[in-house]
């Protein structure tokens, strides 16, 4: 099992191995400090794991909350009706939520363990290969409003993440092929080495012979990260390379045209192709990440409309008073924070990308 120790005011643990859902109950035993431990899980999800889940648990009283799968429920609709339920159930601050699912179940029952009664332990069980190697680590926690992606949040940092590599077997191609846009990512802003070894794997079954590892890079390049800019304001920015785009994207397609991988692939292309506009991004750049995308099945262009994408983006958390802060590469491997009018970012992207 490989195990990182994340160093922040409240320190905890990543996992990652195959199995450890079946051990469940061993890992959580000694954070249990209440009475009450609640299950937040996906229709999905729960009908693949939720009784292996239940009866690694061996003994400790649980309750079950089911939400719908979808980016959709990642709603103040589903936000309101998950902390009523833990209302009705008297949960206290004492007690324990296990957010066991993708991206979007971890996003709201973070947000609302964090929200209910000011703030209720939680640990997460990432099912997806995205929130294994991004969502799950690192304390960010929101839900989507009508103007844009995660603008209703808050930082709460889990207790532990359990991450059971086995659960990435039962993911359909799509979702696994979003969760490699994350991976990409990571090689794209701080990991030329994990970058160039995206080439080699042929298919899901190669990668999954070293996904133990690859999930471990990822983490522990986020980890470095986060331990240096908890509440991301300078460094943990480079994490949203291709989300700035991404998360226009997503909205534009009212969250149903593209996943949010395939949304990021296209932004950190978009973003790559802007920084080659401005001298920033070293010539190639992003012909390779064209490549390393294309090799995972990721889109590579799409039919856009670059003024809508502006009218979401200006609303987004990465919008100062400054300007939009896009990151950038210098070259694979490397990263940075650069600052732009919006106007002027219009500009380039209706010249030509």
């Amino acid at each position: 099992m490989k195990t990182i120790d994340v160093n922040l005011n409240n320190p905890y643990k990543i996992l990652i191995d195959f199995g450890l859902l079946n051990r469940t109950g061993e890992l959580i035993k000694p954070i249990i400090n209440g009475s009450k431990v609640v299950i937040v899980s996906d229709e999905t999800v729960w009908n693949l794991y939720g009784k292996a889940l239940s009866e690694s648990l061996d003994g400790i009283k649980h309750q079950v909350y089911i939400l719908p799968s979808g980016e959709e429920t990642k709603s103040i609709k589903y936000f309101e009706a998950l902390c009523e339920y833990f209302a009705e159930i008297g949960l206290i601050r004492t007690d324990l939520v296990i957010s066991f699912g993708g991206g979007v179940v971890g996003d709201l029952a973070g947000f609302a363990s964090a929200s209910y009664m000011r703030g209720v332990p939680f640990i997460q069980i990432p099912t997806t290969l995205l929130a294994q190697v991004d969502s799950s680590v690192g304390g960010k926690t929101a839900i989507n409003l009508k103007h844009g992606k995660n603008l209703l949040g808050a930082f709460w940092q889990p207790m532990l993440v359990i991450t059971d590599v086995s659960l990435l077997d039962s993911l359909e191609s799509r979702e696994f092929q979003a969760g490699m846009a994350e991976v990409i990512k990571y090689g794209a802003i701080e990991s030329k080495e994990l970058f160039d070894s995206l080439l080699k794997y042929e298919d899901k079954n190669e990668l999954m012979k070293n996904i133990v590892k690859i999930i471990y890079n990822c983490c522990d390049i986020k980890r470095k990260i986060v331990e240096d800019d908890e509440l991301d304001l300078g460094v943990r920015m480079k994490l949203n390379f291709g989300h700035t785009f991404g998360h226009a994207i997503e909205r534009a397609g009212d969250y149903k045209q593209y996943t949010h991988g395939e949304a990021v692939a296209l932004g950190m292309i978009i973003a790559s192709k802007i920084g080659e506009k401005l001298g920033i991004t070293a010539h190639g750049c992003s012909d390779k990440l064209i490549e390393v995308i294309s090799r995972h099945k990721l889109p590579v262009n799409a039919d856009l409309d670059y003024k809508e994408l502006i009218k979401y983006i200006v609303k987004d958390k990465k919008k100062t008073q400054s300007g939009i802060n896009l990151i950038l590469l210098n070259e694979i491997g490397k990263s940075l924070i650069h600052t732009i009018d919006a106007d002027v970012l219009l500009g380039l992207v209706e010249r030509g990308i």
